[in-house]
């Protein structure tokens, strides 16, 4: 092991820390200890004294070496491992705040990977973190504006869907809002109206961790599940004994439901000018922006509407903390039937009616356990089974596909296409580097972000930079491709990936979509490769996407801007919801008994 200078006191250790003949070192708080040398297959390990409900952050900061940071409590359980694409530089950070004082350990060791540095250096330090939001000056709040909408205009964000004047409309207005001595949540509001209008739904902002700190200390939380159906929201859960399950909000402390609604529809980013993606997103962060958009409250004022009988109610129901309400919220999600998938991609059988349903959750590598080639094979076995078993009717649901690895989509198209197909018209980026990625996790490897977009783009004659021949195109035809009548379950939910999947299989063959308008744009979008950018004084981090992918689509009629329209638009009411009634697909089973 690497010896270095001990900076303070010994302790000596009572518990695991899953390697022998370890010495650990007791960190002081607010003590940053410099220069720790640390080698390739090395672990060091520290003690931290933390108090009950009090929130600290532990800060590696990598210098040459790309390390794995882990929190675990006294008996060596694992709490949080953190390993932050920023590569060997800059730090890796854990937020925690304990149930108990007691002793806690920190590890630290270089990941386990060949591009890594055979030994580097690193500091760490442990602080308490603040009950409060400092305040910034007007002239730090702008250098943040302005960081990022140069970033939107230099990579093109947001002028798919809107020209540069009406984009540069809403940076004027908001801008003019900045006044001196806000905090990071004021400013927050100021900018994410102006990412949602960007009408990328890649695009996120992301609060600070100094942000989500300061209100898992202050805020209060909504503490119910919420689905949002034809505009109207309804509660998913009773609680302690109010009876709410299945009313519909009309007001939370005198506010209309709909303007609050109108709050979060106004940060949250979509493509084009979809609203299924936003609604679908909103119920699940509900709570989350209803503590970030609104003052701590000593109780929730509900005013609702038994549906069953239209009987208005009113409560008076105390707010959770943020610690009660993550314990709260599975607890509810686990009584709300198929609210979460289990598995990515399912097959069953109705023999009967010579069915196959066959549900792709997730585009996602990582969803599978051979992440190179699971949903290959997954699919290859499918297939070869449907056609075995002579189906002649194929269900594929994508409710809740949101996309995942690129070229996904293309694997699953083969088996239900019958010839060679195009993906795209084109693919472009702006350029192989960007102005600002001092502030991405690119800074100072803009040779790598180069290297890695010319695999696969070249500079045209125009000067636009596409993607090169033989890069993003379509897949032929499976062995086993199925033949028979196909149906397409779609929703809000069915997104990038998935959404690209649907709109290449409305042109490609004859399915039949039920469900809702999908939440990805019918005729692209812009994700791919992207860019983190972290604002210098507020630390908010946007996330810009580059690869504008547009669809190659045979049939127009969808209008510009928005996601691809069943030919049933079938929604559940809240009752069907709640007892797990499948509403679309019974409508699909009904299509196929006729």
């Amino acid at each position: 092991m690497t010896k270095f200078i001990i900076l303070f006191s010994i302790l000596i250790s009572t518990f695991a820390f899953g390697q022998q003949n370890i010495n650990s070192n007791l960190l002081q708080l607010n003590q940053e200890i410099n220069d720790l040398k640390i080698s390739r297959n090395e672990e060091q390990n520290f003690n931290l004294n933390l108090k009950k409900d009090t929130y600290y952050s532990v800060v590696a900061s990598q210098q040459g070496i790309d390390l794995v940071v882990t929190l675990k409590d006294k008996n060596g359980k694992l709490i949080e491992s953190v390993d932050t694409p920023n590569g060997m530089f800059g730090p890796e950070k854990i937020v925690f705040s304990p149930d108990n004082s007691e002793l806690f350990s920190i590890s630290v060791k270089p990941l386990d990977d060949k591009t890594n540095s055979q030994s580097g250096k690193y500091s760490i330090k442990y602080s308490e973190i603040s009950k409060n939001l400092k305040n910034l000056s007007s002239k730090e709040l702008i250098q943040d504006f302005d960081i990022l909408q140069n970033a939107y205009y230099e990579t093109k964000v947001g002028l798919w869907y809107n020209s540069k004047l009406q984009f540069d409309s809403i940076c004027n207005v908001q801008k003019s809002k900045i006044t001196n001595n806000i905090n990071a949540l004021d400013f927050y509001k100021i900018l994410a109206p102006i990412v949602a209008f960007t009408k990328e739904g890649h695009c996120n902002i992301k609060t600070s961790d100094e942000i989500k700190t300061y209100l898992n200390q202050n805020g209060t939380f909504f503490p119910f599940c919420v689905k949002i159906l034809d505009k109207k929201v309804y509660i998913l859960n009773d609680l302690e004994n109010y009876q709410t399950k299945g009313f519909q909000i009309t007001k939370i402390n005198d506010e209309s439901i709909d303007v609050i609604l109108d709050k979060f529809l106004s940060i949250e980013p979509a493509d084009g000018y979809n609203l299924t993606s936003k609604y679908h997103w909103i119920e699940e962060a509900f709570s989350k922006y209803y503590a970030r958009f609104f003052e701590p409250v000593k109780s929730f004022k509900l005013e609702l509407i038994n549906p069953k009988n239209n009987e208005k109610l009113l409560y008076d129901i105390p707010p959770y903390n943020f610690k009660d309400y993550t314990k709260l919220y599975p607890k509810i999600v686990e009584t709300i039937p198929n609210y979460n998938y289990k598995e990515a991609s399912t097959i069953s059988f109705d023999l009967n009616s010579s069915t196959a349903i066959l549900t792709v959750n997730s585009f996602s590598l990582d969803s599978y356990k051979d992440k190179r080639n699971g949903f290959k094979t997954f699919l290859e076995n499918t297939f070869k089974e449907i056609d075995i078993k002579k189906i002649k009717h194929l269900i594929i649901d994508i409710r809740k596909n949101e996309g995942g690895e690129q070229g996904m989509e293309d694997h699953l198209l083969s088996y239900i296409i019958n010839k060679k197909y195009t993906k795209y018209n084109y693919v472009e980026i702006p350029s192989f580097t960007c102005s600002f990625l001092e502030y991405t996790d690119y800074k100072n490897e803009d040779a790598i972000l180069m290297k890695e977009l010319k695999k696969d783009f070249y500079e045209a004659n125009d000067g636009k930079i596409l993607n090169k021949k033989g890069h993003y195109e379509g897949d032929k035809p499976s062995k086993n491709n199925f033949k028979g009548e196909i149906y397409i379950l779609i929703s809000g939910l069915t997104f990038s990936g998935g959404s690209e999947f649907a709109s290449l299989a409305k042109n490609h063959t004859n399915a039949k979509f039920i469900g809702e308008e999908t939440g990805g744009g019918y005729y692209g979008n812009t994700s791919g490769s992207f860019l983190k950018v972290t604002l210098p004084n507020t630390k908010l981090i946007a996330r810009i996407p580059i690869c504008k992918f547009v669809v190659a689509t045979n049939k127009k009629e969808t209008p510009f801007g928005r996601g691809l329209f069943p030919d049933y638009d079938t929604q559940p009411t809240i009752e069907e919801f709640l007892n797990g009634f499948d509403t679309e697909m019974e409508y699909i089973k009904k299509l196929i008994s006729k």
